[in-house]
């Protein structure tokens, strides 16, 4: 039982960076997944369909704000919805109401409520639900949204001539097709000291397609 305990401790002592590596990958791993469990509470309250007034679909700062979006993305919904307006919608339905405000009102509750009466349209899960009250035309206009995300994070392990290295990365994406990325990469040893310590960086510019 002894020469068994000894042995692990050579061993932990010959791979102790490996081990340290694997200590610090599961716990920004834990870090991350805490994260994005936080993130995916709020999104599912996000997701909630949103009555909007036709004054916030011409103004992006109040569009982004009722809907909890970027700006880069309330502008794409701008453009996404003139665009709409002189399509045939993908799906129609009627609403009996006594005024246009309160059939937006039905009309996000029952989408809510995942109403089977509604068109699949109308209930398909996406990032963001808009319920738009058109005055000119006198209905309401129902957005399925799915949003393209603003930042990006990455992690991982890599290996450059022979030395294992972490790569950390981070992306902004400011335009639809467009972003700027930086990438550290830390040296695995001197995390395994309590030291950041970097072997290499990058910054380029991403085209996405």
């Amino acid at each position: 039982m002894i020469q068994v305990f000894q042995t692990w401790i050579t061993a932990f002592k010959q791979n102790k960076w490996l081990l340290m590596i694997v200590v610090f990958f599961l716990l920004i791993s834990a870090v991350l997944f805490w994260f994005w469990q936080r993130t995916q509470k709020a999104e599912e309250q996000y997701r909630q369909a949103v009555v909007l007034q036709q004054e916030q679909m011409e103004q992006s700062q109040e569009l982004g704000k009722a809907l909890h979006i970027s700006q880069m993305n309330a502008k794409e919904l701008q453009a996404a919805y003139d665009e709409l307006k002189a399509k045939p919608p993908v799906a129609s339905f009627t609403v009996n109401a006594p005024s246009l405000e309160v059939a937006a009102a039905q009309v996000a509750a029952r989408i809510n409520k995942q109403d089977a009466t509604l068109p699949p349209a109308a209930l398909e899960k996406t990032d963001r639900t808009a319920v738009v009250k058109n005055d000119t035309e006198y209905k309401v206009d129902v957005l399925k949204i799915n949003l393209d995300k603003a930042w990006e994070l990455s992690a991982g392990v890599g290996c450059h001539q022979g030395d294992v290295y972490i790569p950390v990365g981070v992306q902004r994406n400011y335009a639809p097709n467009k972003a700027v990325a930086a990438e550290v990469h830390l040296v695995p040893e001197d995390l395994a000291k309590g030291k950041i310590k970097t072997s290499g960086w990058e910054v380029k510019h991403v085209w996405r397609y």
